[in-house]
């Protein structure tokens, strides 16, 4: 494959890390030309890279996202979640001898509590 007079390479791997500059590929850096902007993908996404001769990325094809979608959590969900957060951390405020890992488990079983009687139309 060419590129701009450059006989390309073509690396297949699991994207390691990204930043600005471009990815981690099979432990190496691969960098994005400025003059040439590409779309990178996630880590986690496997993928089919071209590299020119000068080292920079020419294309980017992702064979497989790696990336599972997880299911949105409802704005209903989350406010109710935060809620009992704040309640449960109201209530260890006065308690010097709770931890911050036992008001976590207060709000887990108040929001278990919220969400079972919702459930029961009260």
């Amino acid at each position: 494959m060419t590129s701009n007079g450059y006989a390309g390479t073509t690396v297949a791997g699991v994207v390691e890390a990204t930043n600005d500059r471009g990815i981690r590929l099979n432990g190496e850096w691969l960098n994005v030309s400025k003059f040439k902007p590409l779309e990178l993908p996630p880590v986690g996404a496997h993928v089919s890279v071209v590299v020119d001769a000068k080292g920079f990325l020419t294309s980017v094809q992702v064979l497989e996202s790696g990336v599972e979608k997880t299911p949105a959590v409802s704005r209903h969900a989350t406010i109710t979640r935060l809620a009992v957060l704040k309640a449960a951390a109201a209530f260890g405020a006065s308690r010097p001898d709770l931890k911050s890992s036992d008001v976590l488990r207060i709000a887990e079983s108040w929001v278990a509590w919220v969400e079972n009687d919702s459930t029961q139309g009260l």
